[in-house]
């Protein structure tokens, strides 16, 4: 097996006029943006970079940041995302942990003050002397090879300290592989850069098109925010493959309620990120029952991206239902195994292990932690297994994604599912999106907690009384949240994944008592309604 940039370089060589990247600035074709990324990875290896070393990237996106990364993977070391939208004290603490041997950045871009040696990205733009020609290994400190790493990405902890996740060349190529073949990628696609190259999709929707021969359109922030200028941009770019989180999904979709896009080139979509209820997409199956194909894919970034997938058809949106996902990926193995690490039988839930080449090499500097999160594996010698911590229901040769094991709620000694009250909530009519968590009780006593719901509505108005008799015609009588909020959209982290710490507090509710007095205060004083 080859390494990312090989199987780049492999691409530039057959098709070096092709365009490779597009943004807002400029394009680069394929042998421009080789010929770019090998200057400035002799840069880089000039500052020591090289394998088993990490390079800090802090780009906004632009074509510039797609030929940083590349530089980085052609350097032999690894990169380290940095995006310049994440807050001071997050980049501060991921340069403190990596400390990556030099830091890729642009005159005013903001990176926390600290030791580290910085490289300009434009400091030598217009200088001949950095060679464009191919690398070869003899300049690195070693040669290539799959194992080596090629990005270290950091994602929450339960501790509250975010955990380097160290995926290797092998781990990717091993998902595109797989991946190649099921969705027929190929040079005719055109992809967009949507995520934050600090989250694990992006690894995805940057690298397979570049390593296909497709063309990758970098999103400007602006429009990922946006889904009218979203929208516009699909049509405009001609985008054949579409990446997208649920929630950022419904954005879009809303901007398409009437269908006015044609987007006769888009032919498939999809999914991962977070958990997908196909209900949702009943709206889009009325405007477009047969194209584009729809995909719900699984995955962590200590998996490598995406590790199961399933296609999603317009029947399955006509009932709510559980997450499906569907089956591993070739060459993954899965299995399901409740709290005595027993398999589950068919239609029981358990926690979700995997296993096969794209599981990561572990946490960065972790041993402990690497340990006890990647077991061994007990049908493979010497193989592992990633405890994934995820809920699930395996059901006739399909998985079903039921919920985190960890984030379940607790409220007066019930355990909550928030999928499962947030699949009743999207069953009713003009629900376009939902959420639910536990909140301080602004009606009751102090230390007291309350389910709290969020609903997005297609025509910004709710009928709380009727969703109520809905839901309670679904739900048992714990399940039903005691305050029912109505916004203009759920609040998103950076990576388009529901913030349900962002959720705001409900207000507090007028009791039947608390009108009663009212009512009765007012007839006292002479005062009618």
């Amino acid at each position: 097996m080859s390494t990312l940039p090989e199987r780049f370089a492999h691409f530039s060589a057959r098709y070096p006029k092709a365009i490779a990247v597009t943004s807002m600035e400029r394009s680069l074709s394929y042998a421009e943006l080789e010929a770019s990324a090998n200057r400035l990875a002799r840069r880089l290896i000039a500052a020591g970079a090289g394998p088993d070393r990490i390079v800090g990237v802090s780009l906004p996106r632009s074509t510039d940041l797609i030929v940083a990364l590349l530089a980085v993977l052609k350097s032999g070391a690894a990169y380290l995302p940095l995006d310049p939208a994440y807050p001071a004290a997050r980049l501060d603490y991921l340069l403190s942990d990596a400390r990556p041997v030099t830091i890729v950045s642009a005159p005013g871009v903001r990176i926390p003050e600290n030791d580290l040696p910085r490289l300009d990205l434009f400091a030598d733009e217009e200088e001949g002397t950095w060679d464009a020609s191919p690398i070869r290994d003899s300049e690195r400190l070693s040669g290539l090879h799959p194992d080596q790493p090629a990005y270290v990405i950091y994602t929450s902890g339960s501790t509250g300290r975010a955990k380097g996740v160290v995926v290797s060349h092998r781990c990717v190529l091993t998902l595109l592989d797989a991946t190649i073949p099921m969705f027929d990628l190929g040079p005719a696609d055109v992809w967009t850069a949507f995520h934050s190259y600090a989250f694990d999709f992006s690894v995805w929707e940057i690298w397979a098109p570049l390593l296909t021969g497709g063309r990758t359109v970098v999103v400007p922030s602006e429009a990922t925010w946006s889904g009218d200028e979203f929208l516009a941009l699909l049509e405009a770019e001609r985008v054949t493959v579409l990446n997208q989180t649920p929630s950022s999904f419904a954005s879009l979709e809303r901007a398409d309620a009437d269908g006015a896009k044609a987007l006769h080139a888009l032919r498939l979509v999809i999914f991962g990120g977070e958990a997908l209820d196909p209900a949702r997409l009943s709206a889009w199956f009325a405007r477009r029952p047969s194209r584009p194909r729809m995909v719900n894919m699984y995955g962590i970034t200590e998996t490598t991206v995406h590790v199961t997938a399933i296609d999603i058809l317009p029947e399955m949106s006509l009932a709510s239902s559980e997450s499906p996902i569907g089956r591993p990926l070739p060459g993954f193995r899965d299995h399901v195994f409740d709290e005595g690490l027993r398999p589950v039988a068919d239609g029981q839930v358990g926690e979700l292990y995997l296993g096969g080449a794209q599981v990561s090499r572990g946490y960065f500097d972790r041993p402990a932690l690497t340990a006890t999160r990647f077991v061994a594996d007990p049908d493979s010698h010497g193989g592992r297994l990633y405890r994934t911590g995820d809920l699930v229901r395996p059901l006739r040769g399909n998985l079903n994604f039921i919920g985190r094991a960890d984030t379940q709620l607790s409220l007066r000694g019930f355990r909550i599912e928030p999928n499962e009250v947030e699949a009743a909530l999207d069953a009713y009519q003009g629900v376009t999106a939902s959420a639910v968590t536990v909140k301080p009780d602004p009606d009751g006593n102090e230390g007291e907690d309350c389910l709290a719901a969020y609903v997005v509505m297609a025509g910004g108005t709710l009928d709380e009384r009727g969703l109520r008799v809905h839901l309670a015609r679904l739900l048992p009588a714990h399940l039903v949240p005691s305050h029912i909020m109505l916004l203009a959209a759920l609040p998103l982290t950076s990576n388009r994944k529901l913030d349900r710490a962002a959720l705001p507090p409900p207000p507090p509710r007028k009791t039947a008592r608390a009108n009663l007095r009212e009512e009765l205060l007012r007839r006292r004083l002479g005062n009618r309604p």
